[in-house]
């Protein structure tokens, strides 16, 4: 199989048939496009999602916890704990049991989430060092944000989830907010960083790594759905903008979750490709290991479709971060991607670029 996520053909064919769902009270039912699982009770719910990241530097922990966390936000929901699990090769020593910690923690509080639960292990079959996180969440069942646009069969329905109907006629605006491509930056540099200092002097590396400032936090993606008055946190606003989806661009980065999120609601889009934002310090290290940044893993990036997108880039401004128009959502099924004159049409999802680059690294090493 291609490295990064499962296709959406093989879930399909090769999970899907197999799984047989008969909890009544599960929400957000198994999908290729889902990331997160939950149980209702009631009108109260808890949420989890898992995300895994690996490779051999310390910061591996910082980025898996900001990748479930993020999941979890995408849904409308605050992470409150998270439970880790650790998976070293065998010549792993105590000190990257103890670098690893100290990042996991170090997002938590960035992030204010607690470790509820941290086991690690040793494994033989381990390359890399592996950081499993699952994050977990409480919420009212109404305010949850689906993966996948819902058929309505009754009125009940429609209004537990007003915001995933009437999308038939398209004109639904798309926002990013975030940068794309950053979070694998970021993780290139932790990586091969002696690499990149024979290209680079060391003030271009010293300010790249700043810019993990600028990856958009679960607090912030949730001033859409919460005030952001100082002490009043947990109040939701009572005049919401509408918002019909919010993804965490992952595995593949911005072309996977564009096709990912045009899969689950049923539409096409048109895009303004020269309108995704990139940082500068993004462009450089792709072209010096001959990556494509708009298919490499961005958590702490979101995609947000809505209709009232002043609204809801005014409210993310206020909370810190940024968002920028990016196209709207099509009646057809088209995904077009504009730069100018040139118009093209969206392939489905390419291998995360990161994930590659991790592969070539870690053959390399095992070789020598």
């Amino acid at each position: 199989m291609k490295y990064g996520k499962l296709t959406q053909t093989a879930w399909q064919r090769s999970v899907r048939r197999q799984l047989h769902i008969e909890e009544q009270n599960l929400l957000l039912p198994p999908s290729p496009f889902e990331t997160c699982s939950g149980i209702a009770y009631g009108e109260q719910c808890f949420l989890w999602a898992d995300a895994h990241v690996s490779g051999t530097n310390p910061q591996t922990g910082y980025y898996a916890v900001l990748h479930a966390a993020g999941e979890l936000a995408a849904k409308g929901v605050f992470p409150k704990g998270i439970s880790v699990r650790v998976l070293f090769p065998p010549q792993a020593r105590e000190e990257d049991l103890k670098a690893v910690t100290a990042e996991i923690v170090s997002a938590c509080d960035r992030l204010g989430i607690t470790v509820n639960s941290f086991q690690g292990e040793t494994a033989s079959s381990v390359v890399a060092m592996t950081v499993f996180v699952t994050a977990v969440g409480e919420a009212v069942t109404r305010r949850l944000i689906p993966a996948e646009k819902r058929d309505v069969k009754s009125a009940s329905d429609a209004a537990l989830h007003p915001e995933t109907y009437g999308l038939e006629g398209g004109g639904a605006e798309i926002l990013l907010c975030g940068y794309a491509g950053l979070e694998g930056t970021l993780r290139i540099l932790a990586e091969a960083e002696n690499e990149l200092e024979t290209r680079f002097v060391s003030a271009f590396l010293t300010e790249t790594k700043v810019l993990v400032k600028d990856l958009v936090s679960p607090a912030q993606i949730l001033s859409l759905l919460k005030s952001i008055t100082p002490g009043a946190e947990d109040t939701f606003k009572p005049e919401l903008p509408r918002v019909t989806a919010i993804r965490q661009i992952t595995g593949g980065g911005i072309l996977a979750a564009l096709w990912e999120l045009s899969e689950s609601l049923g539409t096409g889009f048109e895009i303004d490709m020269p309108a995704v934002l990139l940082k500068q310090e993004t462009v450089e290290i792709c072209e010096f290991y001959r990556l494509n940044p708009y298919q490499m893993t961005s958590a702490g990036s979101f995609l947000i479709v809505t209709e009232d997108a002043q609204v809801v880039m005014d409210i993310l401004e206020q909370a810190g971060t940024r968002a920028v128009r990016l196209g709207v959502t099509k009646a057809q099924n088209a995904r077009v991607i504009t730069s100018g004159e040139e118009v093209r049409y969206l392939d489905r999802p390419a291998p995360d670029e990161l994930a590659v680059w991790m592969a070539d690294r870690m053959r390399q090493m095992t070789d020598h």
